[in-house]
């Protein structure tokens, strides 16, 4: 059985395949909600910890089995548009980013 941890490892090219294996408008929805999330944690002053793409992040964050979900990556990407900052995805973003800082 695999551990819902194992996401977190995730690589570029898992990501990529991930992306490509989705339909494409699900692709271009996963693009837009890694743009915005990238723009909103560029605004907030938060980094991406170098060893990870936002992709990658955002993967972790929201789980590789959401990426195949309409519903649920519609959802996510009207919640960064409109809640911005307090969308659940930027809060998560950014606990796993302090998280991930504190284990170095």
């Amino acid at each position: 059985m695999q551990s819902s941890t194992s996401s977190f490892a995730s690589s570029t090219s898992s990501t990529t395949s991930d992306a490509q294996s989705a339909p494409p408008e699900l692709t271009q929805l996963f693009r837009d909600i890694c743009k915005n999330s990238a723009e909103l944690l560029r605004l907030s002053g938060r980094d991406v910890p170098e060893r990870w793409n936002i992709a990658d992040l955002v993967e972790a964050v929201i789980g590789d089995d959401a990426l195949l979900i309409p519903g649920h990556l519609q959802d996510t990407y009207y919640d960064v548009l409109s809640k911005g900052c307090s969308s659940w995805l930027f809060k998560d973003l950014s606990e796993f980013i302090e998280l991930t800082q504190n284990l170095v």
